[in-house]
C-alpha cells in the first residue's frame, strides 16, 4: 500500500518550482469552492493550522532537519492552481526556446505534428497538481477545494514540508534544475529532492495515518488518470520518473546509511538519469560523457544554423525507442538497449525555406552496447517523417534526420535508410 502511495503521489510539489502533479491525486471528498479564495489564495482556519503544524514537527522529526523559518500552507482551489501555473509560466517561461524544442521533439516522433510543447506541459501539470513548494517565495500551495484538510492534504503537505525542509538546509537553488539544454541532468537533480520528499511522505503516512485513512487515499487513485494516459509518452514519463525511479535511488541510498547519506547526496547531485536508474552508476562516481555536436556542413547553402540543442539521457532515449503505446517486448528491448548509456547531445538544424535536420549523437560503454541500440534506434527511425540515417563507428552511434535527402546527405556520414 506504501509503494502504491508513492507512486500515486506522482508529482507533489518539485522544487524548480514545477507543482507536484499526481496521476491519481483528487480533492479527496471535498468538492465545496473557495470562494474568495478562487483567484486568489486562503489560510487554513485555526484547527487546521494546528494539523499542518503538528505535521511539520512530525516530519521535523522524522526526516532529521530543524526548519530555520515557519512555512505556513496556501489552499488553493483548482481554479486558483491553474491561475498560479499560468502567472508562473508567463514569467519564468522562454517562449521563443519552447518552441524550438517542440520542434525538435516532433521532428524525432515524440510529439504530435503542430504541438506545443508548453501548452501541454501546462494543461498536463494544471489538471494533476496537489500540491507545490515555490523555492523564490518559499511559499508552499496545496489542492484544497473546500479549504479543509482531508488524508490528500496531509500527506501532500507532508511531502512539501520536506521540500521546505531541503530547501533551508541544503539550498534547492544549489541542484540547478533549470538548465536550458541539460534536461536530462535537470531531471536527476530533481528526482534526488523528489526522491527523498517520496520517502519521507511515505515513512510519514505509515507512521500517522490510521488504515482507514490510507484504505481512503487509495480509494481515491484515479482521478486524473486519463489524462495522464493521454498525455504523450515522453511528457508522461518524464512526469513520472522524479517520483518513482527517484523514490527508488534515494531508497537504496537510505537503506545502506540513513538519512544522513541521503543529506550528502545534496554536497554532490546526480548528474543523470542514467545514474538515477542504476544506483551503482553513481556510487562509483561514473559520469556522463560529454558529446558534441557538429557545425552546419559547408556544403548547405548559408543561414543554417543550429537553433536548440539538449542531452536525452537514457531516460528520454528509451521513450524514443519504446514508442507512444509499446508492446511489453518493446520496452524490454528499449531498456536493454539504453541500459548501457553512457552520453549523448541531440541538436535541431534549421535553414532556409523551411529545411531542418536532426543530429543525435550518442555514445555507449561497449561497442556491443552500441550495436544494441543502433539495431533498435534503426527501428524507432523508420517509423519517423523525413529522410533518415543511422551510422555506427565503435562506441558510438548517430541519427540523422532532415526535411530532405539532400539535407541528408550533407549531415550524414552514412548511407540513409530506405
Amino acid at each position: 500500500m506504501l509503494l502504491a502511495l508513492a507512486t500515486a503521489m506522482s508529482a507533489c510539489g518539485s522544487p524548480d518550482p514545477s507543482p507536484t502533479t499526481s496521476p491519481t491525486a483528487s480533492s479527496s471528498a471535498v468538492s465545496t469552492p473557495l470562494g474568495s479564495a478562487t483567484a486568489g489564495n486562503a489560510s487554513p482556519n485555526a484547527s487546521d493550522a494546528t494539523t499542518y503544524l503538528q505535521i511539520e514537527q512530525q516530519v521535523e522529526q522524522l526526516r532529521g532537519l530543524s526548519a530555520t523559518q515557519t512555512v505556513n500552507p496556501t489552499l488553493l482551489d483548482e481554479q486558483g492552481v491553474r491561475d498560479w501555473l499560468t502567472k508562473a509560466n508567463e514569467k519564468q517561461t522562454d517562449h521563443a526556446a519552447m518552441a524550438k524544442e517542440s520542434r525538435l521533439l516532433i521532428h524525432l516522433g515524440l510529439l504530435p505534428v503542430g504541438a506545443s510543447l508548453e501548452q501541454l506541459e501546462l494543461d498536463l501539470e494544471a489538471g494533476q497538481v496537489i500540491g507545490f513548494y515555490d523555492p523564490d517565495t518559499k511559499q508552499l500551495y496545496i489542492l484544497s477545494q473546500s479549504g479543509g484538510v482531508g488524508v490528500l492534504q496531509k500527506v501532500t503537505f507532508s511531502h512539501e514540508f520536506t521540500h521546505a525542509l531541503q530547501d533551508q538546509n541544503f539550498g534547492l537553488a544549489k541542484l540547478g534544475t533549470d538548465a536550458a539544454d541539460q534536461n536530462d541532468r535537470d531531471l536527476a537533480r530533481l528526482s534526488l529532492a523528489e526522491g527523498d520528499a517520496t520517502l519521507s511522505m511515505t515513512q510519514w503516512s505509515a507512521k500517522n495515518l490510521s488504515l482507514v485513512e490510507m484504505l481512503t487515499l487509495a480509494g481515491s487513485a484515479g482521478t486524473g488518470a486519463d489524462q495522464m494516459a493521454a498525455a504523450p509518452a515522453i511528457l508522461r514519463e518524464t512526469l513520472l520518473f522524479p517520483y518513482q525511479q527517484g523514490l527508488a535511488f534515494v531508497q537504496s541510498v537510505y537503506d545502506s546509511g540513513g538519512w544522513d547519506a541521503v543529506d550528502k547526496l545534496y554536497s554532490k547531485p546526480p548528474d543523470s538519469s542514467s545514474q538515477i536508474l542504476h544506483p551503482e552508476l553513481y556510487a562509483a562516481g561514473i559520469e556522463p560523457v560529454t558529446v558534441s555536436l557538429p557545425k552546419p556542413p559547408a556544403s548547405l547553402a548559408a543561414g543554417w544554423q543550429l537553433v536548440t540543442q539538449d542531452t536525452l539521457g537514457e531516460l528520454d532515449l528509451s521513450v524514443w525507442l519504446e514508442g507512444e503505446h509499446p508492446t511489453t517486448a518493446q520496452t524490454n528491448a528499449a531498456s536493454s538497449a539504453t541500459s548501457q548509456w553512457g552520453g549523448d547531445r541531440v541538436g535541431l538544424y534549421e535553414g532556409a525555406n523551411g529545411a531542418w535536420a536532426v543530429v543525435l549523437r550518442t555514445d555507449w560503454r561497449t561497442d556491443a552496447d552500441s550495436l544494441a541500440f543502433r539495431d533498435e534506434a534503426a527501428l524507432a527511425a523508420g517509423r519517423l517523417a523525413g529522410s533518415i540515417a543511422v551510422c555506427s563507428s565503435r562506441d558510438t552511434v548517430d541519427v540523422f534526420v532532415a526535411s530532405d535527402r539532400a539535407t541528408l546527405d550533407a549531415f550524414s556520414t552514412c548511407n540513409p535508410i530506405g
